[in-house]
């Protein structure tokens, strides 16, 4: 049995099914994780510095100073809303404390039995997140997650 094989070359430029060429749908992919400037977030959790050192659909930091090490998450999707963000929490058995971050609705969110975490949420395009976690302990992490809503509903309006 012979197997015969066939080539062609295809001239142009790769579009993804849907789109056009030049399209700008993505043109602000990983936008999102320079929504407040590094040293806003270091500034914000009471940390010398902070690195990024994940890129993506959630963005994270770590850093460190007088409260130890502290672990910054950012999340922002735009077709989310803040009652399903609730939800999840809910069932995941977070407290929930409801709060407004700049006149949005948002809410507090603490694992049970965490007391060196907690995560905020607030209703923007969709919903933002930002979580703080303090490894060490010795600060307020609802404070740090808090500024960082703040400071990101102040510099998209």
């Amino acid at each position: 049995m012979a197997v015969a094989g066939c080539s062609s070359t295809v001239t142009g430029t790769p579009v993804a099914e849907g789109g056009s060429e030049g399209s700008a749908e993505f043109d602000k992919l990983l936008q999102e994780c320079v929504a407040v400037p590094d040293d806003q977030i270091a500034e914000s959790v009471r940390a010398d510095m902070v690195e990024q050192y994940f890129y993506g659909a959630v963005c994270m930091w770590t850093g460190s100073g007088p409260t130890g090490t502290v672990d910054v998450t950012f999340a922002w999707f735009e077709n989310n809303s803040l009652g399903r963000e609730r939800a999840l929490a809910e069932e995941l058995d977070y407290a929930i404390e409801p709060v407004t971050v700049s006149g949005a609705g948002a809410f507090l969110s603490r694992r049970p039995g965490d007391p060196t975490s907690c995560g905020i949420t607030a209703a923007y395009t969709g919903t933002i997140t930002w979580w703080v976690q303090y490894r060490d302990g010795g600060a307020d992490p609802c404070a740090g997650a808090t500024r960082l809503a703040e400071l990101t509903m102040q510099r998209n309006q």
